[in-house]
C-alpha cells in the first residue's frame, strides 16, 4: 500500500530541484580556490543526526500503515488536500495565521528541494566542498547536506501536519 501522490506536488517539488541543478551547474567553478581546513567538518554531530532520523523513520514507518512508505507522505494527495484546505480556510480568523504558517513551511521545503538540487553539480567542484561540513570530499559534503535536507523537509512535513490539522465533528462548522 503507497500513499497516493499529489501530481501538483510532485511537479512543483520536481521544478524546484531542476532549477536547483540549473543553479548548481551555474555556480560550478565560481568559488575561488580555496585550501581545506582542518576542523570545518562536522561528522560527530551528522552521526548523531543520522542516528535520531533513524530512530524518527523507525517509529514513524511503525505508526503509519504505510511502513517505510511514509518518507513519500510530503508529496502525497492527502497532504495536498490539507494545505488547500487550510487556504480555502482564510475568512476564519486563526485562518490567516494558519496560512501564513504554511506559506512559510512550503517555501522552506521548496527552498531546501531547490538547494539540494543545486548541490548535485555545484558540489562536485572541490572549492565548492572544501569546508562543507562533511567535505573535502563530494561524497562526504553530499552526506552531510542531504541529511540536513531530509532532516529539515521532515520537520516542515510533521509542523504542516500540526497546522493542517484536519477538522474534528465538533469543529466542521467553524469551517463551512
Amino acid at each position: 500500500m503507497t500513499p497516493p501522490l499529489s501530481r501538483p506536488a510532485v511537479t512543483v517539488a520536481a521544478l524546484f530541484l531542476a532549477a536547483g541543478v540549473a543553479s548548481g551547474a551555474a555556480l560550478y567553478g565560481r568559488d575561488p580556490d580555496k585550501a581545506h581546513v582542518d576542523g570545518t567538518e562536522a561528522w560527530i554531530p551528522h552521526l548523531v543526526i543520522t542516528a535520531l532520523i533513524a530512530v524518527w523513520f523507525v517509529l514513524a514507518a511503525r505508526r503509519s500503515p504505510y511502513g517505510w512508505r511514509v518518507i513519500t507522505m510530503p508529496l502525497a494527495r492527502a497532504t495536498s488536500q490539507r494545505v488547500a484546505a487550510t487556504f480555502r480556510a482564510v475568512a476564519i480568523p486563526a485562518g490567516l495565521l494558519r496560512c501564513l504558517a504554511v506559506a512559510f513551511l512550503l517555501f522552506v521545503e521548496a527552498y531546501t528541494t531547490w538547494r539540494i538540487g543545486a548541490q548535485v553539480i555545484a558540489g562536485s567542484d572541490p572549492n565548492f566542498t572544501a569546508n562543507a561540513w562533511g567535505g573535502p570530499s563530494y561524497l562526504g559534503a553530499m552526506y552531510c547536506h542531504y541529511l540536513d535536507g531530509a532532516l529539515i523537509v521532515a520537520t516542515c512535513h510533521v509542523l504542516l501536519r500540526a497546522v493542517t490539522a484536519g477538522p474534528s465533528r465538533d469543529r466542521q462548522h467553524q469551517y463551512a
